[in-house]
């Protein structure tokens, strides 16, 4: 046994290298990228998770942030390691395609879910509650949570992980409903760029991150 978890750490910390390197220079606002996937592990840690699931944590955004392959995070880690990481690598030209694809492909691999949701904990964790990304991660948490809070419905574990991630996504944070309704008519009216400016200025946030905004609630 004491053999077997000596395996396992060695794997994660195989994982855990082999995603810095990948990562470079990449930052997580004004932190090295290894910032957000210990923040990551932590959270499953929180949880119990272990083996592959923390692989996965540092392994989850390589392929989708670096120019590491699908083929070699399967040869390097292994395919129930690749499985996961795939689960939650978003394809597509912006955000809202990235996220759909992502989430499809975790409804087709029900355990990915738990990697989705220390992800997604620690970006709101790691957000301040009046900022933009706040805001945005509020925005897409209706979304986000209609296509994946079904799945694996009669695990008590991901349940408490929906519970931590709606407490930390609860409190209010601008734009109130009423700047929203005055937003939806400039979209409605294809006033777009009109529209990106309201955002901003409800948000404190540049044009890319209003952009963001705009294209999860469409």
């Amino acid at each position: 046994m004491e053999f077997d978890q000596q395996v396992v750490d060695q794997r994660e910390a195989e994982a855990r290298e082999f995603a810095v390197a990948a990562h470079g220079d990449q930052r997580y606002g004004e932190h090295p990228y290894v910032t957000h996937l210990a923040a990551v592990r932590a959270v499953l840690r929180d949880f119990g998770y272990d083996g592959e699931l923390a692989q996965a944590a540092w392994l989850h955004d390589v392929v989708e942030d670096t120019p590491v392959t699908a083929d070699e995070v399967e040869s390097r880690f292994g395919r129930a390691v690749l499985d996961l990481v795939w689960a939650v690598t978003g394809v597509g030209p912006d955000r809202k395609a990235r996220n759909q694809n992502a989430y499809d492909k975790i409804v087709a691999h029900p355990r990915a879910v738990i990697l989705k949701l220390a992800d997604r904990t620690a970006n709101a964790e790691a957000s301040p509650p009046g900022s933009s990304w706040m805001g945005m991660y509020r925005t897409e948490h209706p979304n986000f949570k209609a296509h994946l809070g079904g799945l694996l419905p009669d695990d008590p574990t991901v349940a408490r992980m929906w519970e931590r991630l709606d407490r930390r996504l609860d409190s209010p944070v601008a734009p109130p409903t009423d700047q929203w309704a005055a937003i939806d008519d400039l979209v409605a009216a294809g006033e777009h760029e009109k529209a990106v400016a309201a955002v901003q200025a409800a948000f404190d946030c540049d044009a890319g991150e209003a952009e963001l905004i705009l294209a999860e609630r469409a």
